[in-house]
């Protein structure tokens, strides 16, 4: 297995390619055993602490219109293949997509299901109350209970992503900013407390993963809304980097 935290750009590539977010890997990945941990420290979320990554929302309502009309929820224009750029007003009208998210813990296992979408690639496996080689699905949980082990990340290109619980609870993201591209290190993510009351949004191209909950708060149903299209691009720490992100729980 290639290991992406040294050497070129190729072997990066190269690791990256070795695993492939399908459907039976994203939702039962191979992890490997004996993964170096990052702590990642939790922040109170604020628009001033989200900036550059997303912004706090207090009622999602207020981003129902996109930025094709005007609005708040940004549509990424598509992308052109050549030199030759879009006609204004063309290329962002797909709209947004929503629904429901349910997230859940069966065992040291949490889970992420996007009903939003028509992708049968919506089930995610999306972290661990503990390392790989130690979790199970059986219930008392044998992991960690304030904490989750985060074994991947990822970003749309196009469009931004709102979430908002049904019922008022803490939840925590875990973010990084677009400007690192793919180029993105377990060390630029962040992970942000979202108080209860409230919800979040993302830009388009800010590495995120779902959002997280902790046991008490379990399970829970989310209003997600994101870009029509759908696109994902993902990154595995464990795979690329031999690593994992460990992210305090809000109890």
């Amino acid at each position: 297995m290639s290991v992406a935290t040294e050497g070129s750009q190729t072997e990066r590539q190269s690791a990256a390619a070795e695993f492939v977010f399908d459907p039976e890997s994203f939702k039962d990945p191979k992890l490997p055993a004996g993964l170096e941990v990052v702590d990642v420290p939790l922040e109170p979320a604020t628009n001033e602490s989200l900036a550059g990554l997303g912004f706090i929302v207090d009622d999602p309502n207020d981003w129902v219109e996109t930025s094709h009309t005007g609005g708040r929820f940004e549509i990424t224009p598509w992308p052109t293949p050549g030199w030759r750029s879009l006609d204004p007003h063309t290329g962002d009208e797909a709209g947004t997509t929503e629904g429901d998210f349910d997230v859940y813990w069966q065992g040291d296992y949490f889970y992420g299901n996007n009903l939003a979408i028509e992708s049968v690639n919506n089930l995610y496996l999306d972290g661990l109350g503990a390392l790989p080689e130690l979790a199970s699905h059986e219930e008392p949980p044998k992991g960690e209970t304030d904490a989750i082990y985060l074994w991947m990340s990822d970003y749309h290109p196009d469009g931004g992503q709102l979430f908002w619980p049904d019922r008022p609870i803490p939840f925590v993201v875990c973010l990084g900013p677009s400007s690192v591209g793919d180029d993105v290190k377990p060390e630029d993510m962040r992970a942000f407390s979202i108080p209860a009351g409230k919800g979040a949004y993302f830009h388009p191209g800010t590495w995120h993963n779902g959002v997280y909950v902790h046991r008490n708060h379990a399970p829970a149903r989310f209003l997600t809304r994101q870009g029509r299209i759908h696109a994902r691009v993902s990154a595995s720490w464990a795979n690329e980097f031999q690593k994992v992100l460990r992210v305090p729980l809000a109890p």
